[in-house]
């Protein structure tokens, strides 16, 4: 889903880009500034998207406080 945002994100900006470019004489586009606004929505989107699926992701468990550095599989260690 981010990186669907992502892509829409960019082809939005291209296109106002474009927009921009070729209206340049003019002095600004309702059309080219419609879709700036798009594609900041959609790249916050994606950001958000992002972020939340980080912190979905499941973490490693932590060590136990009494076995720090010890590896209990070798006879060794005791």
């Amino acid at each position: 889903m981010r990186m669907f945002f992502g892509v829409l994100s960019a082809l939005a900006f291209l296109l106002a880009s474009r927009r921009f470019y070729l209206t340049e004489s003019v002095g600004y586009d309702i059309g080219g500034l419609f879709l700036l606004l798009i594609g900041i929505q959609l790249f916050i989107a994606a950001i958000v998207f992002h972020e939340q699926h980080e912190s979905r992701k499941p973490k490693p468990p932590a060590p136990a406080e009494g076995n720090k550095g010890v590896d209990e599989s070798l006879p060794h260690s005791r």
